[in-house]
């Protein structure tokens, strides 16, 4: 273990540490900056990162920096780029922590996506294999990677990948305030649980992992938004989507991809899973990384020495350089591809019986599953179509081939005579040894497990479908179809309805409540209506607003399961309006009022009233009535009282002066006298008035029966 000092000041000019003098800048961010550089005292290409100095201020940030730094490099794994050194020093006159690793010159995952090249599946199970492996030991030391993506998977001179920034980003990514705040690229690769504040675990590296390779094999990432927000929020609760053109690769990448860390692979099942799913796959060409080599890219051998040429002088010898001895437990690898240069020594050479011959393979592929568990733990190894040496992929095209002989004359008849037998014994052999066709039996309709028995005579790879009408378990169909020829032993997809596809929700607000239910129960969900609502604005029988009972907080576009119930609250229109009190007021007074409840006006014909002209003397409906907002209500205006005439009453009794009276619109008052006697006066307010005095309509009229004293009589005498 690297021990990590208090400060290493510059002791030489221009050298970082005093030792390090960076080069080109590799790349930045807002964490950290990347630079190639050379270790002056071993004389050797590295990689500098360097710490932004004011997450290295920050004593927490620092001290979970340092402490993972420190635990890396007591990390020695052939899939994780070695960590060579580290600490602090001073740099553009502020205190960093820099971390200094081994210098890859292969490329990245990263450089070749972004060549336009992609991965075939069988491709992508030797990439996804040697990092889970890497991520594997790093989980078993209880370290985080955090940021795994095509930039992070690096190859080597040696053509071997490994894991890089392990640790060290993801820690300065949360000190700067978390994932959400950094750029998309990213976001991209970020678990759901990340996004949805649940913390990071080992299984986030697993999922980051799974949509690196579908990028690698496909170009694309799933989920990807126009803005990190929206591309961590498109991940979570939904499902992976992986095509079942990959064949046995589908359902590993589909369990790694599983919103639901609890549903996810570790690393080590991960792994194991590739494994298993190599079986089923053609052996992988070479990836097409952009380093140097003796051989060509592919593994093919170099052109043979032609006869009666001088063979070429030997290279010179090349000097050892030093090299830091590893430490205990260190795995060191010879190169995995022929023609590659062998690393430096690092520790004394095998004993010869140490190191057991590598074995041509017996077929095109040979795929054994690696210790990723660890000790007593490890699974058994699951060779493919041949032996091979544990914990590697093996390609025929990555063993080293023999010198080839010296091509005479005197050998040719011979090597013609080989050819001509090997030929004729690989068609007898091929014939003696290929498959037998059988007829694929039908199974669709029958669930898995016993479709599985059925079809034990061929390579079963199952693959979850949706399915509308196909119970879930079942099998919806197979590939080849049933009842057709197809080898013995060779692939039969068989797909299995997971039942009905997940339902996304529509938009109901502002439908129709028809509308509404028939796009909802179209999709097989169910309805559930609310009481109504009044609203001001929504017009009765519209949607409101709506909600998912057992999920108040879905929105449109989340999915849910058929069957779910849907609530719909619905608008009642406008609340009902009482009609106010309008007697008394003008016209005006009484169309102000009823406008400041939402009710209308309309003037019924004026009516004669004791109030005065102009007023309310009536409405209709009357006062305290329900109406709906908008409704009209009538008044009528007084037009004063209405004046009647004293009819003529001379010569009528009693009964005939009453009667004619009240025909006329006045009221019999006070009777005096004898009724049967003439009538001698009516009088009004103790004025007597005749026939033709007009006054108000029910004016009270008394009634005088009594005759007038006769005036005395004055007489005369003559003188």
């Amino acid at each position: 273990m690297v021990d990590l000092p208090e400060r290493r000041p510059p002791t030489r000019q221009g050298l970082l540490a005093g030792r390090y003098r960076l080069g080109a800048r590799r790349g930045s961010s807002v964490e950290a900056a990347a630079f190639e550089a050379v270790d002056e005292q071993l004389q050797r290409d590295v990689l500098v990162k360097i710490v932004h100095p004011d997450l290295t201020a920050q004593r927490r940030v620092r001290g979970a920096l340092e402490a993972t730094v420190a635990a890396l490099a007591d990390l020695h794994h052939p899939n994780l780029a070695a960590l060579l050194d580290h600490g602090l020093a001073t740099w553009n006159g502020q205190e960093v922590l820099y971390v200094v690793s081994e210098h890859l010159t292969g490329g990245s995952l990263r450089d070749l996506i972004d060549r336009g090249r992609t991965l075939t599946p069988s491709q992508a199970v030797v990439v996804g294999l040697d990092a889970c492996k890497a991520l594997d030991a790093l989980h078993r030391r209880g370290i985080f990677h955090g940021d795994v993506r095509p930039a992070t998977i690096v190859f080597g001179a040696d053509r071997r990948l490994r894991l890089v920034d392990a640790g060290v980003t993801f820690l300065a990514i949360e000190a700067t305030g978390g994932v959400v705040k950094r750029s998309n690229d990213v976001a991209r690769y970020t678990a759901p649980e990340i996004a949805s504040g649940a913390g990071a675990q080992p299984r986030s590296d697993v999922y980051s992992l799974c949509l690196a390779l579908v990028e690698a094999i496909t170009g694309t990432v799933p989920f990807v938004g126009d803005s990190t927000v929206a591309t961590l929020a498109n991940r979570v609760d939904r499902l992976l989507p992986v095509s079942a053109d990959l064949g046995a690769l589908a359902p590993v990448l589909e369990r790694a991809g599983r919103p639901d860390p609890e549903d996810r692979s570790t690393a080590a099942e991960f792994g194991r899973a590739l494994v298993q799913a190599a079986e089923h796959m053609p052996r992988p060409e070479p990836l097409p990384l952009l380093v140097s080599s003796l051989f060509s890219p592919s593994g093919a051998d170099a052109a043979p020495v032609r006869e009666h040429e001088p063979a070429p002088a030997p290279a010179p010898e090349p000097q050892p350089q030093p090299q830091p001895q590893p430490q205990p437990g260190a795995v060191v690898e010879p190169p995995a591809v022929p023609g590659e240069p062998l690393p430096p020594p690092t520790g004394p050479a095998p004993a010869a019986d140490a190191m057991p011959p590598i074995q041509p393979a017996e077929s095109t592929a040979a795929i054994s599953l690696t210790t990723l568990t660890g000790g007593d733990e490890a699974p058994a190894a699951a060779a493919v179509g041949g032996p091979a040496v544990e914990g590697e992929l093996l390609d025929e095209a990555d063993e080293f081939p023999d010198p080839p002989p010296a091509a005479g004359p005197s050998r040719r008849w011979f090597i013609a005579l080989l050819a001509v037998l090997a030929v004729a014994g690989g068609l007898l052999a091929w014939y003696n040894t290929r498959p037998d066709e059988l007829l694929v039996p039908e199974v669709t309709g029958m669930e898995a497990d016993a479709a599985r028995n059925v079809l034990a005579d061929f390579t079963v790879v199952a693959v979850e479908e949706a399915s509308e009408s196909v119970p879930v378990g079942q099998v919806i169909r197979t590939d080849p179809t049933g009842n057709t020829r197809a080898d013995k032993g060779s692939t039969v997809t068989m797909y299995v309805s997971t039942g009905p596809a997940p339902r996304v929700l529509p938009e109901l607000t502002g439908l129709t409540l028809s509308d509404a239910k028939a796009k909802l129960e179209g999709m097989g969900l169910v309805v559930e209506l609310a009481d109504p609502v009044y609203d001001e604005s929504v017009p009765n029988g519209t949607v409101i607003s709506w909600s998912v009972p057992e999920s108040p907080s879905l929105t449109a576009g989340a999915t849910v399961l058929i069957g779910t119930t849907v609530r719909l609250v619905t608008s009642a229109g406008p609340a009902p309006r009482t009609v106010p009190d309008l007697t008394g007021m003008t016209l005006e007074q009484a169309t102000a009022t009823l406008a400041s409840v939402g009710l209308q006006i309309t003037q019924l014909a004026d009516e004669y009233s004791d109030l005065p002209v102009g007023q309310v003397v009536r409405q209709d409906p009357a006062v305290g009535a329900s109406a709906e907002r908008g409704a009209t209500i009538g008044v009528a205006l007084s037009k004063g009282p209405e004046m009647v005439s004293l009819p003529p009453l001379t010569g009528l009794n009693h009964d005939q002066v009453r009667a004619a009276l009240e025909n006329a619109g006045f009221v019999v008052g006070t009777v005096y006298g004898n009724t049967s006697l003439p009538l001698n006066k009516t009088v009004v307010d103790g004025q007597e008035v005749t026939a033709g005095f007009t006054a108000p309509k029910g004016t009270v009229v008394d009634l005088v029966y009594i005759p007038d004293e006769p005036e005395p009589t004055t007489t005369t005498v003559a003188p």
